[in-house]
This record gives structure tokens, C-alpha cells and sequence, in this order.
């Protein structure tokens, strides 16, 4: 996949400088801990790949393009955003300053990445075709045939997302003298599980040969639109301090990667024996900002 990069300068900066205001080193409250509601915003960095196969292989396959198989890769980055509410429980571990917490979670997402897959004609497949019935035959080059890797534009956004997530962390004396005894830095863990929609749309020529598709009439379109719940793993590690009793900020920067879904669009049973299938794959980093209100 491509390499990760953190989000636009502005949101960045935003954050940043809300965070810095909000430390202010007067503030002086006892330790939060117990039951805690709060919303979150976030700035996050989609990283999507998408790897595709066109498999001829199946028995029965009627094709110019028999035994062969297509792949192709792709992948594209996009600036995404999320809101979302969280509801977890702070307690203290007595081993020195550290304390813990354990969460569920629900965010909303916006953005959406996007490419293009180039595709494959299979020239060998037509000129054995031509060479075979008419050497006179045009080479059918106007548009992408059954069983080739047709091209096709796609793109990936995600709806919403659920999940858990542990935090441990700890409260040094640097941080605590300088914005407030319930400064602290920790780690965080989770688990979520991510609903998003995975959708392709490419023309090609349906017809099974001899019956070919030689001018644009000929081609169909194509968009497959499929909805998935994706698993993904997070870590990271933020900081967080007191804005007023019972009331906590935190900012953490973390890392999310999906797992890995085969959307099997055409399964090698049907009349053309041909399959077809799509697999992304996506990671992504993210900024995040937390108000909670502990009770």
C-alpha cells in the first residue's frame, strides 16, 4: 500500500492549538475516574487498495481468453473525518500513578477514496481469434471482451463504526505540575468492527464468442455496489488533562488497519464460467480529539 501520510496541515493545526489552549496550567482538579460519557471528532488519513482477479480457469469457460488469469492493483489516499460518542469506565490501578479505562464506542464517518482499475485486453486471445475465422477481421479493440480485464472506476467509504478500546496510561510529574494532577500520557487498544460500501463501475461486452462486441453499441455497463462490515485493529497513544471538574480533553494520534475482504462478484458458475473478484484493503492514521464528562 502506499505510504500513510497525517492529515492536512489546517485540521492538524486546528487541533493542536485547541489542545494547547485548553492545557492551561491552572487548572487544578482532583484525578478524574468512574463513568464518563463523551463525543469525539476526528481527522483521519484513508489509505485504500484495491487488488483484482479475472480467473478463466473454471470448467466450462467460453471465453477467448480460456485458462488465463487477470490481475491488477490499485490504491488511492483521501482526508477523511468522524464524529462519534464514547461511554467507558477510569479507574486507578495503585501501582504508582497509573490508571486504566475501558470503553465501547460509535463514530459516523465522511470521505470517500476513489481510482481507477486500467485493465487488460487479452491481444494474444484476439489474434488467435482473427487468425483463426478472418485475418481480415478488425482486432475488435473497441472496448474491453467477456473474460478480459475490463476497466473500471471504484471507490471506498466508510458509513459508520463500532468497537472497544482499552487505555493504560500514567500520570508523570512533568505533565502533572504543568497542566494539572490528572494529566496523564497513555496507550490505547481496540477493536472495531466498520461498515463501509465497496463500489465498481466498468462497461464491457457480455457476449459469449463467437458473438463479439466490435462497436460501441455492443458494450453494457456494469456497477456492482456492495456493502461490508470490515474488522479492524487500532493502537495509539495520547495525552489528556482537566478543562474543569469532572471534566476531561484528550488528543491521541492512532493507527487502524482493516482486514482484508474478498468480494467474489462473478463465482465461476454462471453461463460464462468466469470469475471475478475484488479485494480491498485499507489502513489508516488519525487525530483525535475526546471531551468527556466523568460522573
Amino acid at each position: 500500500m502506499k505510504a500513510m501520510t497525517w492529515p492536512s496541515t489546517s485540521i492538524f493545526s486546528t487541533l493542536v492549538l485547541t489542545a494547547i489552549l485548553a492545557y492551561s496550567p491552572t487548572l487544578v482538579f482532583a484525578a478524574q475516574e468512574g463513568v464518563y460519557f463523551g463525543i469525539s471528532a476526528a481527522a483521519e488519513e484513508l489509505d485504500v487498495s484495491v487488488f483484482k482477479t479475472v480467473d478463466n480457469t473454471p470448467d466450462g469457460n467460453m471465453t477467448l481468453s480460456q485458462d488465463k488469469i487477470f490481475t491488477e492493483r490499485d490504491s488511492a489516499t483521501k482526508t477523511a473525518s468522524g464524529f462519534g460518542f464514547v461511554l467507558g469506565y477510569q479507574r486507578p490501578l495503585h501501582y504508582g500513578s497509573l490508571y486504566w479505562s475501558g470503553e465501547i464506542n460509535l463514530a459516523y464517518h465522511g470521505g470517500k477514496a476513489h481510482g481507477r482499475l486500467e485493465g487488460t485486453e487479452d491481444v494474444a486471445a484476439r489474434k488467435t481469434y482473427n487468425d483463426a475465422n478472418d485475418p481480415d477481421l478488425p482486432a475488435f479493440s473497441v472496448g474491453p471482451q467477456v473474460g478480459e480485464n475490463w476497466p473500471e472506476h471504484w471507490t471506498f467509504e466508510k458509513d459508520y463504526s463500532y468497537g472497544v478500546t482499552l487505555r493504560l496510561g500514567g500520570r508523570p510529574e512533568f505533565l502533572t505540575s504543568a497542566l494539572g494532577p490528572d494529566a496523564g500520557l497513555y496507550i490505547l487498544a481496540g477493536v472495531r468492527r466498520i461498515e463501509a460500501e465497496y463500489v465498481n463501475t466498468g462497461t464491457g461486452c457480455f457476449e459469449t464468442p463467437p458473438a463479439l462486441c466490435a462497436s460501441a453499441e455492443d458494450f453494457e455497463v456494469s456497477v456492482v455496489r456492495t456493502d461490508r462490515d470490515y474488522s479492524a485493529w487500532t493502537l495509539g497513544a495520547g495525552v489528556q488533562a482537566s478543562l474543569a471538574e469532572q471534566i476531561g480533553l484528550q488528543v491521541e494520534a492512532y493507527y487502524m488497519d482493516y482486514d482484508s475482504e474478498s468480494l467474489v462478484q462473478l463465482d465461476g458458475t454462471e453461463d460464462l464460467r468466469v470469475r471475478a473478484v475484488h479485494e480491498p484493503d485499507a489502513e489508516e492514521v488519525g487525530l483525535r480529539m475526546r471531551l468527556l464528562r466523568y460522573f
